[in-house]
């Protein structure tokens, strides 16, 4: 057992790296301090550590983040430009808020770009390493939702739409995608959180897994449709929501 938790860990850790570094994702030491500010707060917005109207205190996240006044507010200036964070005068910086409204905009964007991304994703799928980065996404995918958490497995959902992203191999396309899925993942953390409940259901694992098998196939229509499909699913649960998770 321990030599099979050892291998799934050792997969984890280069998928992991292999998106990232398909993505262009720097080293923590090449950033600057505004750059790693950013990155910091916006892992904390996707993961529900900052969450929904929580002010940003800058003498608190200096020292946390270890970076300076001035990176800071640059941080907080750049995410303001993403619409994760809002910038008021007298008061600060604070995570924006999201009406119901909001965030079903948010899953058309996603409904229309990742669904690109799997049609790219499909066209791409025979190049090198392409299957075998989305076979090991899926795999942990269904790992996480038949023994994971909450938090795993909107983890493991992030990235195997990552991974659908890396495949697609569109710079500019992952940078749009990756901003809508840390205010709509963030989203779906705080509402597990305030409910109890795992969001992985049966609906939403068959869903990845028809993309999966579509851009596994080669399909770039069928593909691009099923992925369609899946988030428009996803934007109904949303709505369906009750008041107060929005509040």
């Amino acid at each position: 057992m321990q030599r099979r938790e050892e291998g799934q860990v050792s997969e984890n850790r280069t998928n992991d790296a292999e998106v990232d570094g398909r993505r262009g994702v720097a080293s923590a030491g090449s950033l600057t301090g505004t750059q790693r500010a950013a990155t910091a707060l916006r892992a904390g917005i996707r993961t529900g550590r900052y969450v929904p109207g929580q002010r940003l205190v800058e003498a608190d996240l200096t020292r946390e983040l270890g970076v300076g006044r001035n990176s800071l507010r640059e941080a907080f200036a750049r995410l303001a430009s993403e619409g994760l964070v809002l910038i008021e005068p007298h008061r600060g910086a604070s995570i924006r808020r999201r009406t119901r409204a909001e965030i079903a905009g948010l899953y058309d964007l996603s409904e229309v770009l990742e669904g690109l991304a799997a049609r790219l994703a499909a066209t791409n799928i025979t190049l090198p390493g392409n299957s075998e980065l989305l076979a090991s996404a899926t795999r942990r995918l269904q790992a996480g939702a038949r023994s994971g958490g909450a938090t795993e497995q909107i983890d493991e959902a992030a990235r195997f739409h990552e991974a659908i992203l890396a495949i697609a191999d569109n710079a500019r396309l992952t940078e749009l995608v990756v901003n809508l899925h840390i205010q709509t993942f963030s989203f779906q953390l705080r509402h597990a959180h305030l409910s109890g409940q795992h969001p992985m259901g049966d609906a939403s694992l068959s869903d990845h897994l028809a993309v999966a098998e579509a851009i596994q196939r080669g399909d770039p229509q069928k593909a691009e449709t099923v992925m369609r499909e899946h988030l428009r699913s996803g934007k109904q649960r949303v709505l369906a929501l009750p008041d107060t998770v929005f509040d």
